[in-house]
């Protein structure tokens, strides 16, 4: 989420998708009322209806955003590198700075999509799909290539929600950096598909 307004300052819309973020990742989406919303970003439920149609409008810019920008990501790494050894890490090492750095958004990403309605449910799911296949090709390249064992999709869950369920625990400001979680968590992904 990039907008600003004329002074570089975050636009009105901006602040209160980072508002509801936070507020849905720390009570839940169903637990978070409009007129909670508005106290927290000290907007009038007018003025609050004149930035957004409604909560799940919020919700699912949130969803949609971040999984967008992990998708496009993840389409950028397979152009730019045919090890898929080095796409795991590549893979691995972004989504856990994303993590990192939008923990709120991410936790929303990862937890509250199944209360959009449809046709957005299905919309942001298809982007996990896009998202997860990545993965899943740069296995089946491994795989093809005799660095990997034969693709298992109980593997990919399992290595994916070793990454996904970092929500929970990462600190970004905490003893570990960001950059030392990755590299652990890619180290295990590694081991968990190695064909030695």
């Amino acid at each position: 989420m990039s907008n600003v307004d004329d002074n570089g300052e975050p636009s009105q819309r901006e602040r209160i998708l980072k508002v509801a973020a936070r507020l849905f990742a720390e009570r839940g989406y169903h637990a978070v009322g409009i007129a909670e919303l508005g106290e927290a970003v000290q907007l009038g439920r007018g003025a609050l209806y004149h930035h957004i149609k409604s909560k799940e409008d919020l919700l699912y810019d949130i969803s949609k955003e971040y999984i967008a920008d992990l998708a496009d990501f993840a389409e950028r790494v397979v152009r730019a590198e045919t090890d898929p050894r080095q796409r795991i890490r590549m893979l691995g090492t972004q989504l856990i700075q994303k993590i990192a750095s939008n923990q709120a958004e991410l936790t929303v990403c990862f937890r509250e999509i199944q209360s959009l309605t449809e046709p957005r449910h299905s919309e942001v799911l298809s982007l996990h799909s896009k998202y997860e296949k990545v993965w899943r090709d740069a296995m089946v390249d491994g795989a093809d290539l005799g660095f990997f064992r034969p693709y298992d999709p109980i593997v990919l869950k399992g290595m994916l929600g070793m990454y996904f369920y970092s929500y929970l625990w990462i600190k970004p400001q905490g003893r570990l950096p960001p950059s030392v979680v990755a590299e652990r968590l890619n180290e295990m992904a590694l081991r968990m598909v190695d064909n030695h």
